[in-house]
This record gives structure tokens, sequence and C-alpha cells, in this order.
């Protein structure tokens, strides 16, 4: 492992449960209550496709683009003090996406917003094992900002190009 984890981090088979088990149904069930709602208040004239999209919906595939962004920097390219600021993007965007859906009805706004709670344990953990790891060569943390190191490849690489 190339970054000291916290003494409370949970073994790692947790983390799979609870994004298949847990947040995934979560976000599936708050957003199936949401367009349900949505569509039984739309008109015979508003054709029913367009309860997805809506802002509710839409602020959820933000937090979703936020999160796939996030586990690029930390899981791929490592750049663990980067991965700080993004946990916070990631964060942010799940309590507006909760926001949005309790706006639009309450109920799936409670569930999304259960997932919070991960996302606060797992933010935690993030800038807490950024907080405890050092670089071995320089003895300074990774650095919050994104950078690229003069003479070193950039870790960021784009499979189309």
């Amino acid at each position: 492992n190339d970054r000291v984890m916290p003494s409370w981090t949970p073994p790692g088979f947790i983390f799979p449960i609870v994004w298949i088990l847990l947040i995934s149904p979560l976000r599936a069930t708050s957003s199936t209550f949401l367009v349900e709602q949505l569509a039984l208040g739309s008109t015979p004239a508003v054709a029913v496709d367009h309860v997805y999209f809506t802002f509710p919906i839409m602020s959820l595939m933000l937090h979703l683009t936020c999160g796939d962004i996030w586990n690029t920097i930390n899981n791929t390219e490592k750049r663990y003090g980067t991965s700080v600021l993004g946990i916070a993007t990631v964060y942010a965007s799940a309590a507006f996406a909760a926001l949005q859906y309790y706006a639009a009805y309450p109920p799936s706004g409670q569930l999304l917003g259960a997932t919070l709670i991960w996302l606060t344990i797992a933010s935690s953990l993030i800038v807490q094992t950024w907080r405890l790891s050092v670089d071995e060569n320089t003895g300074e943390k990774d650095s919050l900002l994104p950078r690229k190191i003069d003479g070193e490849e950039s870790r960021t690489q784009f499979s189309w190009f």
C-alpha cells in the first residue's frame, strides 16, 4: 500500500458491500420514487419522458459525474491531495442532489440524503489518509491542487488520444 491509512479504516471488503448493497439501492429507490411522483403530477399534454430530464434528476447526474472524476483522481491517478478537494465536491453535490430531490418529493430526498452518512465516513477517511501520508522522497504531503512535476509524464491519460 502506498499510503498510510487511519487505524479506524474499515476492512477493504466493506467498501464494495456498502456501495453495492446500500448506496446503489438508495439512489435507485429514491430516483424511482421521484420519477413516479413526477409522472403522476404531469398532465396528459406532457410526455412522461420529460420526468427524466428534470433539475433533481440532473443534479444526481452531476453528483455521479463528480464521483466518477473523484474516483479517477483517487484510485487511478493516486493524487491523494487533490482527492481531498475532490471528495468535498462529491459530498457537496450529493447534498445538493438530496436537497433537490427533497424539494420535489420529500421521501425521495430523505432516502437520497441517507447516502450522506456513508459519504461523511468516506470523506473523513480520505482527509485523514492524506493527513497521515507523506512522500518518502520529499517528506511532504501530496499537493491539494493538481499539478504536473517538471520532467515527469502527466498522470492523466485520455484513452481516446
